[in-house]
């Protein structure tokens, strides 16, 4: 039960149309209208020779050019500087109790039944079923997060304070694969960027039909 529960968290299968649900954290103290502020990329050693992560930086790009900054590929000319980081976390055991349905009793009805020598009422017996128990189910339950800082570039050389906007989507699966989530956390994120600072808030996207 909780392995369909976790399941659906990801893919909500059946009538609905499948969606990707995250948990969005953010603080800022950006403009909600902002200035076409320059940004590039700020990579540690494992990333600047990912090709995953190039990949989840142009989903990045194209997310804040849209909201009208522009992208600058000189990190020493920019204004800001972009921190990009994925990870899934070792997983959690989660054991919930599944029902056990089976037999709680019995029901006796009668029927009308016409005979030669007049109409009769003859019994009929029929098993009613419920919860009888329970049993323990396991689940492994994995939580796949995406990280996005932004920082002022002068501020940071200058050793001063510089974090601008910090913000995380997490996902709940049942699935330790982060690479295929990561584009929908990046979703997650930038579905209404800034935000408000200081929130948390639940966000389902609608995915395309397989």
């Amino acid at each position: 039960m909780l392995k369909l529960m976790v399941l659906a968290a990801l893919f909500l299968t059946g009538c609905a149309a499948p969606q990707f649900a995250a948990t969005v954290s953010v603080r800022h103290n950006l403009a909600s209208s902002p200035a076409a502020q320059r940004f590039a990329f700020e990579r540690n050693a494992s990333q600047v020779q990912s090709l995953a992560q190039r990949d989840f930086e142009e989903d990045v790009s194209a997310e804040l050019m849209r909201k009208g900054y522009v992208y600058e590929p000189n990190m020493s000319a920019a204004d800001w500087l972009v921190r990009l980081q994925y990870q899934v976390d070792g997983g959690k055991t989660i054991t919930t109790q599944e029902p056990i349905w089976g037999t709680v009793g019995f029901s006796t009805y009668y029927r009308r039944v016409s005979t030669a020598n007049g109409v009769v009422l003859v019994p009929y017996t029929r098993t009613e079923n419920g919860i009888v128990g329970s049993r323990p189910v396991s689940d492994t339950v994995y939580n796949r997060q995406l990280s996005l800082d932004i920082l002022d570039r002068k501020d940071l050389a200058a050793g001063r304070f510089a974090k601008l906007f910090e913000g995380k989507a997490v996902n709940r699966s049942s699935d330790d694969a982060i690479e295929p989530a990561v584009p929908w956390l990046i979703r997650a994120i930038f579905e209404q960027f800034p935000g408000i600072s200081g929130s948390t808030r639940e966000v389902k996207i609608i995915l395309p039909e397989q």
